[in-house]
């Protein structure tokens, strides 16, 4: 298994990971994602500012995340102290659903804290959808701090961050 920056021809891969998870995670409850958001503009800009990693392995897409240098408009609306100037967001983090529990979230989560080392960020934040025990323990146990929560205009529950500081 690998992570690498996606390409524009991974569009498709992309677009069908995120549907499969949407389907995923719809079934558990977790309503947060839908059949219209994420939405194919947004990935293909992501895709074309060169945000995105995939992990693929002999060819398949297994896994993705975007890493963000610039602040989600939904944490502006939190009060939150101490945001380190220079900090890296992980957004859009979907591990197909067969081949989750198998190590990939840790990777991608090494794969995001070495590249804002690499890259001079001081920080790193992300944010779980309430719901997503899973998700949040895996944020635990990779010594992330819960930094504060945020109401998304289409969403009844809360988004919970987390950040961890680099050294």
């Amino acid at each position: 298994m690998e992570i690498i920056k996606a390409i524009p021809s991974d569009l498709v891969e992309i677009m069908y990971l995120l549907r499969v998870c949407v389907r995923d995670m719809n079934e558990k409850g977790m309503k947060h994602w839908n059949n219209v958001y994420p939405e194919g503009s947004l990935m293909r800009k992501n895709l074309y500012n060169g945000l995105i990693y995939l992990v693929k392995d002999k060819g398949v897409c297994k896994a993705m995340m975007t890493l963000n240098p610039e602040m989600p408009e939904d944490y502006k609306s939190m009060a939150i102290a101490g945001i380190a100037e220079k900090t890296l967001f992980v957004q859009w983090f979907a591990v197909h659903p067969k081949w989750q529990q198998k190590g990939i979230s840790k990777m991608l989560m090494d794969f995001a804290e070495n590249f804002a080392r690499t890259n001079g960020f001081h920080s790193i934040m992300l944010d779980i959808y309430s719901n997503h025990e899973l998700a949040q323990q895996i944020c635990q146990k990779n010594d992330y701090n819960q930094i504060g929560t945020f109401h998304s205009a289409m969403q009844k529950d809360p988004f919970v961050c987390y950040s961890k500081e680099l050294k």
